[in-house]
């Protein structure tokens, strides 16, 4: 195995057009950062561009099936390989890299520029205060085992393999919350029609309120969770931070918060409006944050609905730089209200359904660290000696 930098087992290493063309409404795909995850392509929103700009942009280095496109700009360091024929341009999001395939097998490398290795290394090289970016530089600098062709295919094979059964189950995920969703109208109705006819109330007809102050304490050395958006458990039940931060009484007194209390309906109020959650025990949420304590509907329920409002919500909400809620636009949101028991038989389904996804996150853990252990013995000459 031998030690390459990644601009002497490349073609072209290069970043995409800095200057944004004249997009129009059908033409050519203008790709960016936005459509590429790691090993994964995602072609449902994109920009177009001209037939003529398409030509004057890719004159010198035009992206073909086969290459690597490479994140580098706000959500840095995903690679995938292009998987199709069809013609595109990229945004300077987007590096472009030609791998030299008498060298290198195009999976291999993408799968080592998508390994811990390679991330850890890119996150100590960004630059910038607000989006932070990766330099093409540093990424032509990148330093990559290369064993021989034939070992690379078996590397390959093996990664292959196992990312299939992790996006696999995945899928099997995202079936689960789709059947969650679709019991919901099947047993209330669509949401936004009220095709139901249920009793319409504001939500605050049928909880309580309680609203985050805007202090942010200085300290966190308790137990009680801190939570904010990114930390929600969406549709689900919330314990604790990801970032493991907690308050003490007297760090939570200092920001004259109140607890929101077990059981609590959470939801987004400020950007991406009306992502909820269910507080699973006592917590403390950042501004971000409006939360419902229910009385005369249940919260799983609750949640589910508030979830299927989000078009209303951006309609009420005020905007300056991002969507918000105020208190009053968060409690005014009209709830329709089936029958209690009809709510709880709901609940029940959702508490089952969770019980399998537990079981199925917990399966897809044990996948992606067998991934990750699979990659740092593969890119360190572990795996076939």
């Amino acid at each position: 195995m031998k030690s390459y930098k990644l601009k002497d087992i490349t073609n072209l290493i290069t970043c995409g057009v800095a200057k944004r063309p004249e997009y129009v409404d059908d033409g050519v795909m203008f790709l960016s950062s936005q459509n590429v995850k790691a090993d994964r392509i995602i072609l449902d929103k994109y920009n177009c561009i001209s037939e003529e700009g398409y030509v004057k942009l890719t004159k010198i280095n035009k992206p073909l099936k086969g290459d690597i496109l490479y994140t580098r700009v706000g959500s840095f360091g995903e690679a995938a390989v292009v998987d199709f024929d069809d013609e595109f341009a990229v945004y300077v999001s987007l590096t472009l890299i030609k791998p030299k395939e008498d060298v290198i097998n195009n999976r291999y490398l993408m799968h080592y520029l998508n390994s811990p290795k390679i991330k850890n290394f890119a996150q100590n090289n960004t630059r910038g205060i607000g989006v932070q970016n990766l330099n093409v530089d540093t990424v032509r600098d990148f330093d990559i085992l290369v064993p021989s062709l034939e070992k690379q295919h078996k590397i390959v094979k093996i990664l292959d393999r196992v990312q299939e059964l992790i996006d696999k189950r995945k899928a099997q995920i995202e079936a689960l919350d789709e059947l969650v969703k679709s019991r919901f109208i099947d047993m209330f109705g669509e949401p936004v029609l009220n095709t139901k006819n249920w009793e319409i109330k504001s939500v605050i007809d049928v909880c309580d309120c309680m609203v985050p102050g805007r202090d942010k304490p200085k300290s966190f050395t308790g137990s009680t969770p801190w939570i904010t958006i990114d930390d929600l458990n969406v549709n689900g039940v919330t314990y604790k931070s990801k970032s493991n931060l907690g308050l003490t009484d007297n760090e939570i007194n200092e920001v004259k918060r109140k607890k929101v209390p077990k059981g609590s309906v959470l939801m987004s109020c400020v950007g991406n409006l009306g992502i909820c959650s269910i507080a699973g025990e006592k917590m403390i949420i950042n501004q971000q944050l409006h939360s419902f304590q229910c009385k005369d509907i249940n919260n799983f329920f609750l949640m589910y609905y508030l979830g299927f409002r989000k078009d209303y919500m951006m309609s009420q909400a005020n905007s300056t730089t991002v969507l918000y809620m105020n208190k009053t636009v968060c409690n005014s949101i009209p709830v329709y209200i089936p029958p209690i028991e009809l709510q709880n038989q709901f609940a029940d389904f959702v508490k089952q359904i969770d019980k399998l996804k537990f079981e199925m996150e917990k399966s897809l853990k044990e996948l992606e660290d067998n991934f990750n252990s699979l990659m740092q013995k593969s890119f360190n000459g572990e795996l076939f000696n």
